[in-house]
């Protein structure tokens, strides 16, 4: 349970955003919440707003609540600086910092594009060459949004994580009427498997939202996580 609670934290994570391409999504700030086992054990905030410096931040915020959160004070924040080149994602840093737990994680990582370098200086530092098109750990998420919006379906990210050149490629599976706190929504689900297929994660993108994800399960050795829209500001 340790680890796909842990994995599902990962996955989450304004100002007027002044960007031509109709594809990319508005600024929003989403609030969701954690189940297990018929448990409420989270709460979660992912963020999309624009600096007044014209760059662009995503972020997000996770912590543990409920009868989990006298067992376990795990608080995760994740911050992707970012430049939209084109319609085009470029990333330019990002962290990673999980506190609370006994294995506590920091990640910070710096994008070098003239030099085609990404370097992480946080807790086992690593530097790593990366070809055109390579996203952080989390702007996968934002680019998905963004690809389903423009009506692809077929999906494929290269993804630059724990010093090593990533391919994550979430499978259509259907479409399916998924219930919130803000209503019934149609979206289109999809599944990404990982390499050693010990993982899966599961997302239901709704089209009335940019394809903003409305629920996320990851299940890992029996255990599942799933995670729920509860309220949204944008998109609308």
């Amino acid at each position: 349970m340790k680890k796909v609670l842990t994995a599902l934290l990962l996955f989450l994570g304004s100002h007027y955003l002044a960007v031509a391409d109709d594809y990319f999504p508005p600024p929003f700030s989403a609030q969701y919440k954690l189940y297990a086992r018929g448990f409420s054990i989270g709460e979660g905030t992912r963020r999309l707003y624009q600096q007044p410096d014209g760059k662009m931040v995503y972020e997000a915020r996770t912590l543990t609540t409920g009868v989990l959160a006298l067992f376990r004070d795990d608080k995760i924040e994740e911050r992707s600086l970012f430049s939209l080149i084109a319609g085009k994602i470029q990333p330019l840093e990002y962290s990673y910092d999980h506190t609370g737990s006994k294995k506590q994680k920091h990640v910070h990582i710096t994008f070098d594009w003239s030099a085609k370098q990404a370097k992480n200086t946080a807790d086992s530092p690593w530097e790593l060459t990366i070809p055109e098109g390579t996203l952080d750990d989390q702007l996968y998420q934002i680019v998905l949004m963004q690809d389903l919006q423009q009506g692809k379906r077929q999906l494929s990210y290269t993804v630059a994580d724990d010093g090593k050149i990533k391919v994550y490629s979430p499978i259509f599976v259907g479409e399916e009427k998924v219930r919130t706190d803000l209503g019934e929504f149609n979206t289109l689900k999809y599944e990404r498997v990982s390499a050693d297929k010990k993982r899966r994660t599961t997302l239901w993108c709704a089209p009335v939202l940019y394809y903003l994800p409305v629920q996320v399960e990851h299940l890992e050795k029996g255990d599942t996580v799933r995670m729920v829209l509860q309220s949204l500001e944008g998109l609308k």
